[in-house]
């Protein structure tokens, strides 16, 4: 099993246009990248920290130093006109750049002279992951004619592939074996990642309920949506917290749209929040759902997950109730849990290793 960091890493891709750069405005506050990049240095990386109102208790309660917060990285990518022609569904020189990836964020124009069907446009990008996963297919496949060895299994996973493909179906639709999986998680096969559609409208669409056609095909076809005012969220960023909390009631809004993505991202990628807690430092961590103690240990650091003797899990209502270890050990509440313990979102955890 292996362990290390669980990035949140998700690329901001779309027809020429569509305000891309004012998504990535939006959500990080960041200024898009200026002209044309090189292959080498186009995308432009923006952090958001997860905003947790538990993260903040624990931070108050311990008197931490330090607060860690989950983040999300967002991509935002010079255009390149020479690649991505008007009217084009995608610029194919980013299919290399977007490889390594967590999801991808497909921008779609609902504001004022720039609505686009929804199910179109969605079709037309995920068109364009779905010829790049089927050519990479179709040549590994030929490769193999020329291979020797124990190929059958790889050489069969890989035909029920390109069938999948070649009726236009995205392979995040497609079931494959917890062995299929592992054998293809380094091809970075395109239309497996989560995608969730973020439909760029104007501020009096921001809450608006998408029509129940548009929701169950982005279903069918595994993906999520999020509804964001681009130009009206990138505003926010100019006033302090009391102009933002005024300037989003207005628009029946409790948070701004970074805050409402990462909700989004987290439901959709199915992860959750554990956390690590004391005086030196209050830490969020995401985990995937399911996941063991083991695994969260190796979360924190690869050295604990390999000396791991027991976790003592307490869960965060739990704590929120009695506010502090020494009321949490006499209610009986401080769980001693094994490496198999499946975590629970909330859950604060210590883990007891040897080195």
């Amino acid at each position: 099993m292996g362990f290390g960091v669980l990035t949140l890493k998700s690329g901001i891709i779309g027809a020429r246009g569509v305000g891309k750069s004012t998504v990535f405005h939006a959500l990080t506050g960041l200024a898009p990248i200026a002209g044309q990049g090189d292959a080498k240095n186009r995308a432009r990386p923006g952090n958001i920290k997860v905003a947790d109102p538990r993260l903040d208790f624990l931070e108050a309660t311990y008197g931490s130093a330090k607060k860690v917060p989950v983040e999300l990285t967002v991509l935002d990518f010079a255009p390149n006109p020479k690649e991505q022609k008007e009217g084009a569904a995608l610029d194919p020189s980013l299919l290399p750049l977007i490889r390594d990836l967590d999801a991808l964020m497909i921008v779609i124009p609902e504001f004022a002279g720039h609505e686009v069907p929804l199910v179109a446009a969605i079709e037309s990008v995920e068109g364009e992951l779905i010829f790049a996963d089927f050519d990479q297919t179709e040549r590994r496949l030929e490769r193999l004619k020329k291979e020797k060895g124990n190929i059958d299994f790889e050489r069969g996973g890989l035909e029920k592939c390109l069938k999948w493909l070649e009726e236009g179906k995205p392979l995040r639709t497609l079931e494959l074996t917890a062995q299929e999986l592992a054998a293809f998680s380094s091809f970075g096969f395109l239309s497996r990642k989560p995608v969730i559609a973020v439909i760029n409208c104007d501020a009096d669409r921001a809450t608006a309920e998408m029509a129940a056609a548009d929701r169950a095909a982005l279903t069918a076809r595994g993906l999520d949506a999020f509804r964001l005012a681009a130009t009206f969220e990138s505003e926010l960023w100019e006033l302090d917290a009391a102009g933002q909390s005024e300037l989003l009631h207005d628009a029946g809004l409790t948070q701004p749209a970074r805050d409402r993505l990462i909700t989004a991202l987290y439901e959709y990628l199915g992860l959750i929040t554990f956390y690590t807690a004391g005086e030196p430092e209050a830490h969020a961590w995401s985990l995937r759902r399911g996941a063991s103690a083991l695994e969260a240990a190796g979360r924190i650091h690869s050295d604990i997950a390999r000396g791991f003797i027991r976790a003592e899990v307490v869960s965060y209502a739990d704590f929120f109730e009695l506010r502090s270890d020494a009321k949490v050990k006499e209610a009986g509440k401080l769980r001693l849990e094994g490496r198999d313990y499946v975590m629970e979102d909330g859950d604060i955890i210590h883990i007891r290793f040897k080195v």
